[in-house]
């Protein structure tokens, strides 16, 4: 039964996600003036709905995506308000606006999460084990952790990845001592188990803080920005080879993932992580998402002194060969999450 109610909960935050992103397109295209015909929620056939002033307000069979339908998007159009006929600046509020909901709706949840804290935990040494002494490979107690190979320590959880993630690789750890940064090279350390514990650590104790509202803000701060840098570490490693398009994970195995949660505050951070993550990959510039669009105006921008536009119909076309792509590879990435599901 829990499984079946976690399953039902991550569907209705992947809705929720979607509607948050749609109702940023809805919401700035209204504020520049752009007409909107349309606003579902889910793709298919329509199940219910309502018509309010121009736009029509549908819910669809498949709880899979959404959509904002204003005049004039995907084809031209006469009518004065229709999306390509207004201005370069108010097309890209129109465009980005989805992504930045869903960043926005993100960062309100981390600071939610954080609200009934009373105490953080910093990124500063506080002790180490007693096996250890005084210091832990050149740190000393009072260090705060700033960079492991140049990638910022943002939170606590941030040093085990970074050891881990650059395994075999010198490390060259940089912290912050008595108000200077101090780096320290070539740093032998290794996860070790210590007296009184199975568990592998790296044999940091870091302390904690009191903390206000502000103080919270700031830390929610630090979470999101360590969300964006994971997603460009996966991207990273998606060109460089050391990520396949196998190990990509889509809606089908990220529900299950989501499914398995043993706590509801563990899946709405989880959320928050999905909803920075589709912020994020949501404005690069590929076509048929946002950043597509996006660099297209950045291109008509280019051309526009030299009194030259490019046709939207090609455009349009780019666009559809991206969607088609994309639904291939949404479809390859389905079937090695059933695969992984059911093996």
């Amino acid at each position: 039964m829990q499984l079946f109610l976690n399953i039902l909960y991550a569907i209705l935050i992947f809705g929720v996600l979607i509607f948050v992103h749609e109702m940023g397109h809805f919401l700035a295209a209204k504020t520049v003036g752009v007409k909107v015909n349309g606003f579902s929620l889910g793709l298919g056939p329509r199940l219910c709905g309502v018509k309010i002033g121009e736009t029509d307000f549908s819910l669809r069979l498949l709880p899979v995506g959404g959509a904002c339908m204003m005049e004039g998007e995907d084809e031209d159009s006469v009518e004065p308000r229709a999306f390509g006929n207004k201005p370069i600046w108010a097309r890209f509020i129109v465009l980005v606006a989805g992504s930045l909901m869903n960043f926005l709706f993100g960062f309100v949840v981390i600071i939610v999460l954080l609200l009934p804290s009373d105490r953080l935990v910093t990124t500063t040494v506080e002790s180490f084990p007693a096996e250890l002494g005084s210091s832990n490979a050149g740190v000393l107690v009072g260090d705060e952790l700033y960079e492991i190979n140049g990638e910022r320590v943002y939170t606590s959880d941030n040093i085990a990845f970074l050891f881990q993630r650059y395994q075999g690789e010198p490390y060259t750890v940089t912290v912050i001592r008595d108000g200077q940064k101090v780096t320290l090279e070539n740093v032998e350390i290794a996860p070790r188990t210590f007296e009184g514990s199975d568990q592998l650590r790296y044999g940091f104790n870091m302390g904690t803080k009191e903390a206000g509202f502000f103080d919270k803000v700031g830390y929610g701060i630090d979470i999101a920005r360590d969300y964006v840098r994971t997603i460009r570490m996966s991207l990273a490693d998606l060109f460089k080879g050391n990520a396949g398009v196998d190990d990509l994970t889509g809606p089908i195995g990220i529900t299950a993932t989501m499914s398995q949660v043993d706590s509801g505050r563990t899946l709405w951070a989880f959320a928050a992580f999905i909803a920075i993550n589709l912020a994020v990959m949501n404005l690069l510039p590929l076509p048929a998402l946002d950043g597509g669009r996006v660099l297209f105006l950045l291109i008509e921008l280019v051309l526009k002194p030299f009194g030259k536009r490019l046709d939207s119909k090609y455009e349009n076309y780019i666009h559809l060969a991206g969607l088609l792509l994309f639904l291939l590879l949404m479809v390859y990435v389905g079937y090695n999450d059933v695969a992984r599901l059911i093996g």
